[in-house]
């Protein structure tokens, strides 16, 4: 790939992320439901693949490898993710690129944002340094929303961080919790992402409480498509959630099936949830879901086959 000084060169001008969430979001009426992508800076991805599903994602994201990333700091867009972020704006995608609070420093956020990024998506990273400056999200959010403001930057860096329905293994409480995020959503973020949900009850309770403590932006279901049980596994201890024990014991007792039976039972298991988030859409357009997020993992022809089976909700 030829050497740039930034990832939105040679690219033709795309709306913006912004503007896309907000038609979405803003408009009562509007039909369907729209979907995003999280893809993987791995040698399986495949942009044909991509470019075959139907309909097409909103944004594509791309997580954070803090190691990786802080080894190219110098000069972001030789990072595999950097990389991959200019290929799928080349190909007309918009992308929101994660970043980690972990090792990271001011002058390194200034040159990820120097890069041409416009959209960011924000975690703190399970491990930070004491001695290091953010120590947060919220404080990482405040310091780009200031970047910007003194800057010329593009017109607006949307900006995403995650919702946890199962809880944050570092929060006492639900109340702190909400504490947290209401601080990071107050210093501006955009939209709120959820971690990977495998039941409808979970986010509709932590909808609840997030609407109750003053938290309007929008709230997007994760949903991750487990491609085996031994990496639904792999999954719940990376991401420290539980299952309920229905949820539990519904995977469990397909643990030995073959790929195909496997995969028949996720999408259905999946579809259900899917179902049950979206059918209230039909009856009220009060905090209408309009918006769902894949964990991919790139296994697109999964993601396909999901929105085969619910092409009654899924724009066309």
């Amino acid at each position: 790939m030829a050497t740039t000084n930034s990832i939105t060169e040679n690219v033709v001008h795309e709306e913006g992320l912004y503007t896309k969430l907000d038609r979405i979001f803003s408009t009562p009426s509007a039909p369907g439901v729209a979907y995003s992508l999280e893809i993987a800076a791995k040698d399986d991805f495949d942009v044909g693949l991509l470019e075959r599903l139907v309909p097409q994602p909103v944004f594509c994201s791309l997580p954070w490898i803090s190691d990786d990333n802080l080894r190219y700091s110098d000069d972001f867009l030789r990072a595999p993710t950097m990389q991959l972020s200019a290929q799928l704006r080349s190909a007309h995608y918009t992308v929101v690129n994660h970043v980690s609070c972990y090792n990271i420093t001011e002058h390194q956020v200034d040159g990820l944002l120097a890069s041409g990024v416009q959209n960011l998506f924000v975690v703190r990273g399970d491990t930070v340094q004491e001695e290091q400056k953010f120590q947060h999200s919220a404080s990482l959010v405040h310091y780009l929303r200031k970047r910007q403001q003194e800057s010329t930057l593009p017109p607006r860096l949307t900006i995403g961080v995650g919702g946890y329905p199962y809880g944050h293994h570092q929060s006492s409480s639900q109340a702190q919790e909400l504490a947290y995020l209401r601080e990071k959503i107050d210093h501006g973020v955009d939209f709120l992402l959820t971690q990977t949900l495998y039941d409808a009850g979970s986010f509709f309770r932590y909808r609840d409480r997030c609407r109750q403590a003053g938290i309007t932006i929008p709230i997007i279901p994760g949903i991750y498509l487990p491609h085996s049980y031994r990496h639904l596994q792999v999954m719940l201890r990376l991401t420290r959630i539980t299952l309920t024990a229905e949820v539990d014991a519904a995977f469990a007792a397909h643990a030995d099936d073959p790929p195909e039976q496997f995969e028949a039972f996720v999408l259905d298991h999946f579809a259900g949830v899917l179902r049950e988030l979206l059918e209230p859409n039909r009856t009220s357009s009060a905090d209408a879901i309009k918006l769902v997020h894949f964990f991919s993992f790139n296994k697109f022809p999964l993601i396909q086959k999901m929105l085969q089976k619910l092409d009654d909700f899924f724009l066309q």
